[in-house]
């Protein structure tokens, strides 16, 4: 009797201490205001910095515009996949991350082959602008999607955030290519493509940390 009253003394314990739990919606449900709210901001970020002067006729070139579609595919993609991400068994849909890996494969093969055939020349190296704008279009983006999935509780924490910041460096990149009339592979790969390497290697070290529970 002793070792009964013993037990639901416990469980009364346990149960007087639990809490209400809010569950998490939709994986969906969840990303989909924040690539509008990311979009709308990337579209507010370009309005203040400005058109690049050619993108009418740039806008007729169907490399430019596969570039262009390709970069926001894999942004929306990486975003869907992080927020499936963001939760333990990943709804049984982790194989969901080969879509934006296979299309950032394709999108490095379309660079080395625009590097290869156009010659690489490194820029000289000073505070471009263009870093600045790439830091402005990539720090609140990141930073809201990272609050979003740290809600959940991942067990992937290094695919988390590849695809955190996978989704945020294709938003970049899409912008930059609007704003910059520079189309060379040097002031592309240094001043465009290298912010968000940086964004990838802090946001890599930081991931068990940041994603914990």
């Amino acid at each position: 009797m002793a070792d009964e009253k013993d037990i639901e003394a416990l469980i009364d314990d346990l149960s007087g201490e639990l809490k209400p739990v809010e569950l998490l919606a939709h994986p969906f449900l969840r990303v989909t205001p924040w690539i509008i709210i990311a979009f709308a901001y990337l579209a507010g970020v370009i309005h203040f910095l400005g058109l690049r002067m050619d993108l009418g006729d740039k806008l007729h070139e169907a490399p430019f515009v596969f570039e262009l579609g390709l970069a926001g595919f894999i942004a929306v993609t990486g975003a869907y996949c992080a927020g499936w991400l963001s939760i333990p068994d990943s709804r049984g849909q982790k194989w969901l991350v080969i879509i934006p890996s296979t299309m950032f494969a394709v999108f490095m093969f379309w660079i080395a082959c625009k590097t290869a055939s156009e010659g690489f020349l490194l820029p000289e190296m000073h505070w471009h602008h263009c870093f600045s704008d790439a830091l402005l279009m990539g720090f609140v983006p990141i930073a809201t999607l990272s609050m979003l999935v740290r809600r959940g509780a991942t067990t992937n924490p290094g695919w988390l955030a590849f695809m955190s910041i996978l989704s945020v460096g294709a938003l970049g990149w899409l912008a930059l290519r609007i704003t910059c009339g520079d189309d060379s592979a040097g002031h592309t790969m240094i001043f465009h493509f290298l912010p968000f390497v940086l964004f990838a290697a802090m946001l890599g070290a930081l991931a068990r940390r940041l994603y914990r529970w």
